[in-house]
């Protein structure tokens, strides 16, 4: 099969949507430059997509790659990312940040990929968890915000809504971890569902979502902060269910993760056991000067 690729802009976006999230798809529609996709292609037809977000300290973050189910086994997905690799290298891009969530086979595909591709083996950073709404209208903690009787409680505000102070003590709050700040994950949340709690004037804790490529909706980050409330947490989970609910016109599918056993174990004690589980993995690798 004779493989070509293809810089990927808004022009060509409709024929690779389903290859990418929405977070990228809506940066190409943009036009924002500080992304770099390309499309896989063979004849008229569209193979698979791959994607990386630059970051201002001249690194790169691999954001998306899906190969169409036909085309797999057949060296798509290693085209991609040698050629995303080369363009990368072109830009002065030395390092590449890789962070993925799949079942058991497919996330084992994807590390051997990388390896293959000349990364050093991905380590595991988190167990995640697919959960379906459909199956949690009759919760008796998570059913009231599938409804339209729900109420937001007091404090909880979307990020679109927050003050200017309240974002800016945000960015430099050295008690956030870097990896779960709105810092890092500005650029993929959507503000509309993502939400905070606030008490005097400050945000004690929040919730970051984005889009998933099913429809769906993914947990970017979970944070506690001194001066939440034990409740707070499950304040914030109806609420970011409901925005979900009303912004899906209905029920869609849920990803969070667990960065170790106890978030797990909590995770697992809300959602039950209608979880899918899968696992993360991360990697992080240097690029060299060759081809």
């Amino acid at each position: 099969m004779e493989i070509q690729m293809r810089v990927l802009d808004r022009r060509e976006l409709p024929g690779f949507r389903s290859y990418l999230l929405p977070a990228a798809a809506a940066a190409l529609q943009r036009e924002d430059s500080s992304l770099l996709a390309l499309g896989a292609v063979s004849g008229r037809y569209a193979l698979g997509a791959i994607a990386a977000r630059l970051t201002e300290n001249g690194e790169a973050v691999l954001t998306d790659l899906f190969v169409d189910e036909a085309a797999r086994r057949q060296g798509v997905g290693s085209r991609l990312l040698e050629e995303l690799f080369q363009r990368l290298r072109e830009r002065d891009v030395d390092v590449v940040n890789a962070d993925y969530a799949l079942k058991a086979g497919e996330v084992a595909a994807m590390d051997a990929l990388l390896m293959k591709a000349g990364a050093p083996p991905p380590q595991f950073r988190a167990l995640s968890f697919r959960a379906d709404s459909r199956d949690y209208h009759d919760h008796h903690l998570l059913g009231v915000c599938l409804t339209p009787q729900y109420r937001t409680p007091e404090g909880v505000v979307p990020f679109f809504q927050l003050s200017r102070e309240a974002l800016a003590e945000l960015e430099g709050a050295e008690d956030i971890p870097y990896v779960l700040s709105w810092s890092l994950l500005k650029d993929r949340a959507v503000p509309d569902l993502s939400v905070a709690m606030v008490r005097e004037g400050r945000v004690s804790s929040y919730l970051l979502a984005e889009e998933s490529t099913d429809g769906g909706f993914v947990l970017l980050s979970a944070v506690r902060r001194e001066g939440s409330k034990g409740s707070d947490f499950m304040k914030l989970m109806r609420e970011l269910g409901n925005r979900c609910w009303y912004w899906k016109g209905g029920d869609f599918p849920f990803y969070f993760s667990a960065a170790n056993e106890h978030t797990a174990q909590l995770g697992l004690a809300l959602m039950g056991d209608k979880c899918e589980v899968y696992e993360e993995h991360i990697c992080i690798f240097f690029l060299d000067d060759e081809d």
